[in-house]
């Protein structure tokens, strides 16, 4: 551990806090395989004053994105799946409807066209349960020519990566993730996409004015406002201000979302991408081939992204880092670096050539797109003392 900087670590969220923009957070980083902060502040929701600790559960939205695809990346590394073959060859019932040839890598990288959900609360309730969701993306027709531009596929994006793993090993995507992942991590306990029961005291709430727009817009319908979008715009095709998930809620907790209500610590987060940042292994744990990373975190397009309106270089189940509009986000200047954000604030990414990962869960949502404000403040804080913002 490297004191000095996880106090000035832990004295940053105090002063967010102090601040009002921060209720409750952790933030964890590993450098070279060794981990150089663990520290967490604030209180677990805005009515429940319990301290947050190192094992308070964060729902995490978006990143767990990136922890869905790691596990869809270590059966590719066991020889499982392969990128450019179709999503059809592992699973059978996708291919219909324009989606024949849709590769892996295609529908990873939101460029399938399938980022359309139901627009009402009666139609999106169904998909709670998983195999509604897994048919639900099997039977969607592509809104554009899949490989001819790109979406971000919100909430669609769980059940692509879900049927793709499901397909590919006869495992479901949480027992890939405990078996795979947070198993051999020891992290067990700190991982987990869809709750199971006996773990409700150690979840921490949300913090937001209106939780389901949180929920299901990424707390970017103010940026649809500001463009002054048309309702029939592909951003509330992929992100419905409707659609009626309170992510607070047991239900939504426990049905497993593998796009967005993943539920992690900053430890768990920070010691998976400690890993990938480190050639694939952390600890003596190996959980990936060093071949495996460039592979995986390859970027696969920069188009802009017809849901989000900005360019986003994103590889196969990752937004990587690098430079938009002369300014580095959170997940820092190179482009070689791999993770997610998650709405509100949450991230978690690797930086593989300075050795660098870190993890940040928050429970009071932020305005943000890629992790903008305290995260970024985080992020940044660690980069400089570390002399690797550069």
């Amino acid at each position: 551990m490297n004191a000095a900087l996880n106090d000035r670590v832990h004295a940053l969220l105090l002063e967010q806090i102090a601040r009002g923009s921060q209720l409750g957070t952790q933030v964890c980083a590993y450098l070279g395989g060794e981990k150089v902060v663990d520290t967490w502040a604030g209180q677990m929701g805005p009515n429940d004053p319990r301290p947050v600790g190192p094992d308070t559960l964060f729902s995490s939205f978006s990143t767990t994105k990136g922890v869905a695809a790691t596990a869809l990346h270590i059966l590719a590394d066991r020889g499982l799946l392969e990128y450019e073959q179709p999503v059809a060859r592992y699973w059978e019932e996708f291919g219909q409807k324009g989606k024949e040839r849709v590769t892996v890598a295609q529908a990873m990288s939101h460029q399938a066209g399938l980022h359309a959900m139901p627009m009402t609360p009666e139609g999106a309730a169904p998909l709670l349960e998983w195999e509604n969701g897994l048919r639900y993306v099997a039977e969607g027709e592509p809104a554009w020519e899949p490989g001819t531009a790109t979406g971000y596929h919100a909430i669609t994006y769980g059940w692509i990566v879900g049927g793709i793993i499901e397909g590919a090993s006869g495992r479901h995507i949480q027992e890939v993730l405990l078996e795979e992942i947070a198993r051999p991590l020891g992290m067990e306990n700190e991982m987990f996409i869809g709750i199971p029961d006996g773990l409700e005291e150690r979840l921490a709430t949300l913090q937001t004015a209106q939780e389901q727009q949180a929920a299901s817009g990424e707390q970017g319908n103010a940026r649809a406002a500001m463009f002054q979008l048309p309702p029939d715009h592909d951003f509330f095709r992929a992100m419905p201000p409707n659609l009626g998930w309170n992510f607070n809620d047991m239900r939504v907790r426990k049905a497993c979302l593998p796009a967005a209500n993943g539920h992690f610590t900053a430890r768990a987060l920070a010691r998976m991408y400690g890993a990938l940042a480190n050639g694939g292994v952390v600890d003596g744990v190996r959980i990936i081939s060093q071949e495996r990373i460039a592979l995986m975190s390859a970027i696969q397009t920069d188009a802009p992204d017809r849901v989000l309106m900005m360019p986003l270089p994103k590889s196969i189940g990752f937004f990587n880092g690098g430079q938009l509009a002369g300014q580095h986000g959170a997940t820092g200047p190179r482009k070689t670096a791999f993770g997610h954000p998650g709405a509100g604030g949450s991230i978690a990414f690797a930086d593989p050539e300075v050795g660098l990962a870190i993890a940040v869960t928050i429970n009071k949502m932020q305005t943000t797109l890629q992790a903008e404000g305290p995260t970024f403040e985080i992020c940044e804080l660690i980069r400089e003392e570390l002399g690797v913002n550069r």
